[in-house]
């Protein structure tokens, strides 16, 4: 083997390493520009969702805040349809899925987008039924038996019979159709007391009246306790109807 086919044969090993050393520096660096392409493209679709997120809360916000004060059923249908079709974060590669902090951030942020809102339905919901039955409440309470009997002495029963027991009587049947809130059987019964109180006497009157004899009542004092008791009812349901609106504002 003369000195020529010697060095043939040393530099091929050396320059078949040199080849797979090539090729495997050019997997790395194409490997490393796929890697970074998937890292750009899950940045690119976080920052995009997060963007739709703050949208969302704030066309929510903006919403309530037009109504804040009205029917809490209403502000609940104005949350619900937001909550049918919130924002929802599109897939990435996986490794950009995986090392993007702002794709980390995106997933943390479509994990707890919607809990807020829907705690807020659930106390409009609440607070839907409440005022309602407060409502009802008050309507039963705000009636007088002066608007059926005139004032003074009472000579027919007639009156007592046709007008003011049937007005008690309706007003406690519709107030029983009211839905009662969790937790408020006893302001139920404080309020129905009062007005089955008044249906009672009243009976009790007209049977004295037809027996020419001696007979009165009164009732406000009974009332005015349920009357109070209802207003503050309202005051602590509205009161955390604000507290919970807000609260969303502020995490907006």
């Amino acid at each position: 083997m003369n000195d020529r086919a010697r060095k043939a044969v040393i530099f091929l090993p050396i320059l078949g390493t040199l080849i797979i050393a090539a090729v495997i520096g050019g997997l790395i660096v194409i490997q490393d520009h796929r890697q970074a392409a998937q890292i750009q493209k899950a940045e690119a679709v976080a920052q995009d969702y997060l963007s739709d997120v703050a949208t969302f809360r704030t066309t929510i916000v903006g919403q309530i805040a037009k109504d804040r004060d009205g029917d809490p059923g209403r502000l609940r249908k104005i949350v619900d349809k937001a909550l049918a079709a919130p924002p929802t974060l599109p897939d990435a590669p996986s490794y950009g899925r995986n090392n993007s902090s702002a794709y980390a951030e995106a997933s943390r942020a479509e994990a707890s987008l919607t809990t807020p809102y829907r705690r807020l339905s659930h106390e409009l919901a609440a607070a839907d039924v409440a005022l309602d039955f407060v409502r009802a409440a008050q309507k039963a309470l705000g009636l007088r038996a002066s608007n059926y009997i005139g004032p003074g002495l009472i000579t027919d029963s007639s009156d007592v019979r046709s007008t003011l027991i049937p007005a008690f009587v309706e007003a406690r049947d519709t107030f029983d159709k009211a839905r009662v809130p969790s937790g408020q059987d006893a302001l139920a019964a404080k309020v129905r007391g009062p007005v089955q109180y008044v249906i009672d006497q009243a009976t009790l009157l007209a049977d004295r009246v037809d027996a020419r004899q001696n007979f009165s009542f009164t009732y406000n004092q009974e009332f005015q306790a349920a009357a109070d008791a209802v207003n503050n009812y309202a005051t602590t349901v509205r009161g955390d109807l604000t507290e919970a609106i807000n609260s969303i504002a502020d995490d907006s």
